[in-house]
């Protein structure tokens, strides 16, 4: 890559100064120069110039604040930044912003971007973002900022969980009625602080609230919330683009028009999205293979790894879709049917291991992938492999527990069983609950565990551990995997030790 002159490029595009092209809150903004902002962001961000690349994400948001894909972009950013060295931002920065809410938010922002594994930033920006989106006229949506930033608090493991954190966000996901995210975390603030009374007022209270919207947001999630938000490029067609029930015709139709417009300007990154969108509507393979094709291109052109990931998804939901029909086909016993099946389940696992190394070597801090990377490793039966996968995935709070489940059962597979124990043990402390299927798939491992040691070793007290925990198992289900006989061979092993003792 050539010499990238950041100077002059910052005063051509600002007219001589970083901040010149701030519009103000009467200034109709300008989607031709956040376009040019973008552009160069991106050409600033392969020459390896993040800081400046940062700066420019934030001029263009200012012309396009709830343009998502680029604040996915800046994230991008943030974090190979991060990789290479970057350091926070200094002390004044942080309080940049002036009055203007929508300033406010992208000071707030930039900050977060400096240091993009803060959940306190994240917090900070998520704040930041619903006041702008309560302030910003209705054609401008910074709702969906807010919960995206919001999401990414929540599954940040590299700032220690503190209930003031989790209060924080559920009172931002509320206020953008955002009920099942604001549950979430009030969830989390009580495993923090599970002797405050009042979190379980609180948690009532949310719950009653997210009864009442439920026929907004659905099931609350992501993909629920983020489809009910104002599309404002797209006024005249959200009705029909978010009917999941749209006849087939009229989605076809919507498929031309949207073919259309990518086709009038292909370098236009949000027309190929919402192309895309609409061809993974059908569920059906040839629009998907398209979406795929066109993802493909986009990767190879613009250089962007999200590309890539997202084709990947596809056919992930392909190999799912078609591993269903295949199993079903397989019920009848035919040899034939079976075969297939399992030749099918080879070939998928084949390519989600391949996906997921690639996934972990493009985003290296997403403890979230490295745990599904351990899972297809334990599938393909690679427990080395897994083990080292799992044991840093294990630092990500939402998959910690099931972290500990998996390194559990490799380390049974090596005949570890201290190991086991042990990892089993703190699993078992990090899940807070008793008796859900994760709490008692813990469980029961471990107690397989100490049977092996109590074999291996004629430990007693291992036998007597491990029959307390069936006990215990045995009283919350009966019929829990095959623990009734499990039971049994457990006592006779209890009393056998202690006979020969």
């Amino acid at each position: 890559m050539g010499f990238f002159d950041l100077g002059g490029l910052a005063k051509k595009l600002t007219g001589g100064g970083a901040d010149a092209d701030k519009p103000t809150a009467a200034e109709s903004r300008d989607p031709r120069k956040a376009a040019r902002f973008f552009e160069h962001a991106a050409t600033a961000t392969d020459a390896g110039n993040y800081d400046f690349a940062i700066e420019l994400y934030i001029n263009g948001l200012r012309h396009a604040p709830d343009k998502m894909e680029m604040h996915e972009n800046l994230r991008e950013v943030a974090l190979k930044r991060k990789l290479a060295g970057g350091k926070p931002a200094g002390f004044g920065a942080m309080f940049s912003g002036g009055s203007n809410k929508l300033e406010k938010m992208l000071a707030a922002e930039k900050t977060w971007a400096m240091s993009p594994l803060d959940a306190n930033l994240m917090r900070d920006f998520m704040k930041a973002a619903v006041a702008a989106d309560q302030q910003e006229d209705e054609d401008t949506n910074l709702a969906n900022v807010a919960y995206w930033i919001g999401v990414n608090a929540m599954e940040n493991t590299n700032t220690k969980p503190n209930k003031s954190l989790y209060l924080s966000l559920v009172d931002s996901f509320a206020a953008i009625d955002a009920y099942d995210r604001a549950v979430e975390a009030c969830k989390r603030a009580i495993a923090v602080a599970p002797n405050d009374s009042k979190l379980f007022e609180k948690l009532k209270n949310l719950e009653a609230e997210r009864m009442i919207t439920s026929g907004t947001f659905g099931a609350g999630g992501e993909g629920d919330f983020r489809a009910n938000l104002k599309d404002s490029d797209a006024q005249n067609t959200q009705q029909a683009e978010q009917s999941l029930r749209m006849e087939e015709s009229e989605l076809e139709q919507l498929i031309g028009q949207r073919r259309a417009e990518y086709d009038e300007n292909p370098e236009d990154t949000d027309r190929l999205t919402k192309l895309i969108d609409t061809l993974l509507r059908t569920d059906e393979e040839q629009y998907e293979n398209e979406a795929i094709e066109l993802l493909t291109e986009a990767w190879e052109e613009h250089g962007q790894y999200r590309y890539k990931l997202r084709a990947g998804d596809i056919r992930i939901k392909q190999f799912v879709r078609q591993s269903r029909a295949l199993k079903k086909a397989a019920e009848d016993k035919s040899p034939e049917a079976i075969a297939a099946f399992q030749q099918h389940q080879k070939e998928r696992l084949s390519f989600e291991l391949a996906e997921f190394q690639e996934r972990v070597k493009n985003y290296p801090t997403d403890m979230g992938l490295r745990y599904e990377l351990g899972r297809r490793l334990f599938q393909a039966g690679q427990h080395d492999e897994a083990i080292g996968a799992f044991q840093q995935a294990k630092g990500d709070a939402k998959h910690r527990a099931q972290a500990h489940l998996y390194l559990g059962q490799c380390y049974l597979k090596k005949t570890w069983f201290e190991e086991a124990i042990d990892t089993l043990r703190e699993g078992i402390e990090a899940h807070k609950l008793q008796d859900d299927r994760l709490a008692m798939d813990l469980r029961y491992l471990l107690m397989d565990a100490l049977v092996h040691q109590a074999q291996d070793n004629k430990n007693i007290e291992a036998s007597r551990e491990a029959q307390k925990i069936a006990s215990g198992i045995l009283q919350t289900d009966i019929n829990y995997r095959d623990i009734q006989q499990r039971m049994d061979t457990i006592r006779a092993l209890t009393k056998s030790l202690e006979a020969n003792a």
